[in-house]
């Protein structure tokens, strides 16, 4: 996913926005002023509400990019670079230039994440309870108390054990050290994560049916489904290249891997190949002298009238 518009970089990575973002932080803003807040906070002006609610957005997007930072700083200290980070509408993506090495650090990479969530959590909790207890507003205290619990509660579904979320990696990267297979162990985490999208749709259109509600849900189910899907495709594409021949061409240098080299055949094809060396003829002796052009006629030419020109 492309960025829309490109905040600048953070320790290195580069941090952009896509455009969805604005459409769920847009109905977070309003349904904070709306609804949450003027309940648990109630006798204060719209404007305050609309205030405090933009804030508390404004630090969501904050604490998103903080736990893709996680993700990503984790990624580099075990030698996988990262291209970027991206906010959109489902939350925030980090793309890695490769995948880890070994099943620890792709548990480390993984986990990452969803500590900092925890962190910023339980520090907005501590904020709140100390703001409460020195008298600070009620508004800024539901807005600390709000952060806090948000924070919380996606750390908490982002370790379901289902890809693509969190704890999908860590159960591929559990199932991976167990068989000794990535691809296989991403098949296996990626159909839980089928089954956990299948539910999340039945769960958004029970709501929906009930009162109205449970579009949002829905779509998050169809993502973590669709995204599911995608990863087990790369996965099962994977295990069948290693199936497949090297490939053998006539005339080029061998395929074969060395030993030690990894088993994909296609690790050690060369590609592009190597110029086709035809072995032909041997060049004449005043070739190879450096005589050119060659010393003496090599043919007779007859004119029209059949005399010997040469």
């Amino acid at each position: 996913m492309r960025p829309s518009l490109r905040l600048g970089a953070i320790l290195g990575i580069p941090i952009g926005l896509h455009w969805s973002i604005a459409i769920i932080a847009g109905l977070f803003t309003v349904t904070l002023a709306g609804t949450v807040l003027p309940a648990v906070a109630p006798g204060y002006l719209g404007a305050a509400y609309l205030v405090a609610a933009a804030a508390v957005a404004a630090a969501l997007l904050a604490s998103i990019i903080a736990h893709e930072l996680g993700h990503s700083v984790v990624a580099k200290n075990n030698n996988v670079g990262v291209e970027g980070i991206t906010l959109f509408a489902l939350g925030g993506v980090a793309k890695l230039e490769r995948e880890p090495d070994t099943p620890g650090a792709a548990a480390r990479i993984a986990l990452a994440g969803p500590a900092v969530s925890v962190a910023i959590g339980v520090a907005a909790l501590v904020a709140s309870a100390f703001a409460g207890a020195v008298g600070t507003p009620a508004l800024a205290v539901a807005a600390l108390s709000w952060l806090g619990i948000i924070n919380l509660v996606m750390a908490v579904f982002n370790m379901v054990p289902a890809l693509p979320l969190d704890g999908g990696r860590v159960l591929q990267a559990l199932m991976w050290r167990r068989s000794g297979d990535r691809n296989r162990a991403t098949i296996s985490a990626a159909s839980v994560g089928r089954y956990l999208g299948w539910a999340i749709v039945a769960f958004g259109l029970w709501q929906f049916l009930e009162n109205g509600s449970g579009l949002w849900t829905m779509v998050i189910g169809w993502f973590i489904l669709t995204s599911a899907k995608a990863e087990a495709m790369r996965a099962r594409f994977q295990l069948r290249r290693q199936q497949w021949p090297a490939p053998r061409w006539p005339g080029y240098g061998p395929t074969e891997p060395a030993s030690g080299q990894p088993t994909d055949p296609w690790s050690s094809a060369q590609w592009p190949p190597p110029p086709l060396q035809s072995p032909g003829p041997p060049p004449p002796a005043q070739w190879q002298s450096g005589q050119w052009p060659p010393a003496g006629p090599t043919t007779d030419v007859i004119d029209v009238d059949g005399h010997r020109v040469r």
